[in-house]
């Protein structure tokens, strides 16, 4: 009897050592490893045969993890911005909203700088006005007004205030038009029909609110199913009978599904477990896609009375199949984009812009996200579809 509770203390003591590595280094494969190390210690220090051979199979079932994880990671394109370290301040940005998950403070301001070894980047500082609005130029008194809504492209992320899309389009017009810079980086299309459900955008209905302006990117089809660390506490769509219905949080929905929330866990420790059913995920997060989007144009006009305006940066079919870094296949890209073409909302293609260019003339190095005079130039094509300047 005292031989099995040493064995029992030892096993937890064991556990707990992998628990604390994988929270310490938020890495699988190094938890794995760690895992190996103690089993086979395990086959030298528990007693009994039993004990002996289940710390082994431990140890198999952990390096067939690790390698298994390390050859998906091989399989995986490398995401633009991979070694380009990212620092906020205030570090907790944007902080916790109880409508969106995660939205930034209004009369704030966040210093945002990054580098990629020890060569810096930018360092800029993101100015938020009482609305919780990205500051943009000050149009003319009696403007029409252009609301941007989006994610980091629609942000400006690494950008100074005056450079992101809505400044630049607001700047275009020659202060004849007003854009509202509402994009939240991380955000998807999800949060955008929640801002209007939840009557976040009311206080424009006066305002002459002549479109509603989004910039779309295929990393927001894996954000409508909650597919990311930072949107456990974003709003959750599902689609019945081809009609969206919103049910609380991604996080809210994972507790009440035990097993949806450890998939979810599983997915986002080990690449080759994420891998399976990966397609036919992909095709449900395509649906609800196309769904968001008909729903926000849907909303703009009920709403605003105005268009829905895509901005895509969006693989089509004047791409090559191997071009970009996601995991969603060409074919599924697509077909995706199609079907919101099909929407026959107003649309600017962003690559038709930027045709035959440098990267380093249109993106900021080692990020991937467009630069000041990327977004000029959309700018001035967002602006053409409504006769301005």
């Amino acid at each position: 009897m005292a031989g099995t509770y040493r064995n029992i203390w030892l096993s937890g003591a064991f556990l707990l050592a992998v628990g604390l590595v994988a929270v310490a280094l938020k890495s699988a494969v190094w938890a794995c490893v760690v895992a190996t190390l103690l089993a086979l210690a395990g086959v030298v220090v528990l007693q009994g045969n039993r004990w002996r051979t289940g710390a082994l199979l431990v140890a198999a079932l952990a390096v067939s993890l690790a390698a298994l994880d390390i050859f998906a990671g091989f399989l995986s394109p490398t995401p633009m911005g991979r070694g380009l370290v990212r620092v906020t301040d205030p570090k907790w940005w944007p902080p916790p909203d109880p409508i969106l998950g995660f939205r930034p403070q209004p009369d704030s301001t966040v210093i945002a700088t990054a580098t990629f070894g020890d060569e810096p980047v930018y360092r800029v500082s993101y100015h938020f006005d009482a609305t919780a609005a990205r500051v943009t130029p000050t149009a003319e008194a009696n403007a029409d007004t252009y609301l941007f809504l989006g994610d980091s492209f629609i942000f400006g992320q690494g950008l100074a205030d005056d450079q992101t899309l809505a400044a630049q389009f607001t700047k275009a017009s020659g202060l004849k038009a007003q854009g509202i810079n509402l994009g939240v980086p991380g955000y998807a299309p999800n949060h955008l029909i929640r801002l209007f459900e939840a009557g976040l955008l009311d206080r424009y209905k006066d305002r002459k609110v002549k479109a509603v302006v989004t910039w779309i990117i295929p990393a927001q089809l894996a954000r409508t199913t909650g597919d990311g660390e930072w949107l456990g506490t974003s709003p959750r769509y599902v689609l019945e009978n081809g009609v969206l219905r919103w049910t609380g949080t991604f996080n809210e929905y994972r507790w009440r599904n035990p097993i949806a929330g450890a998939k979810y866990l599983l997915d986002e420790q080990f690449a080759f477990i994420a891998a399976i059913g990966m397609r036919q995920r992909q095709e449900e997060q395509s649906e609800l896609f196309v769904a968001m989007m008909a729903r926000l144009q849907v909303l703009a006009r009920e709403k605003f009375d105005a268009p829905l305006v895509i901005v895509y940066s969006w693989p089509d079919e004047k791409s090559r199949a191997e071009d970009g870094d996601t995991l969603v296949a060409h074919s599924l890209l697509l077909s995706t984009l199609q079907r919101v073409r099909d929407l026959r909302a107003p649309m600017v293609r962003v690559d038709t812009l930027t045709d035959g260019m440098e990267s380093a003339k249109i993106m900021i190095p080692h990020d991937g996200h467009p630069n000041a005079f990327t977004n000029e130039m959309v700018a001035r094509a967002v602006s053409r579809n409504f006769n301005l300047p």
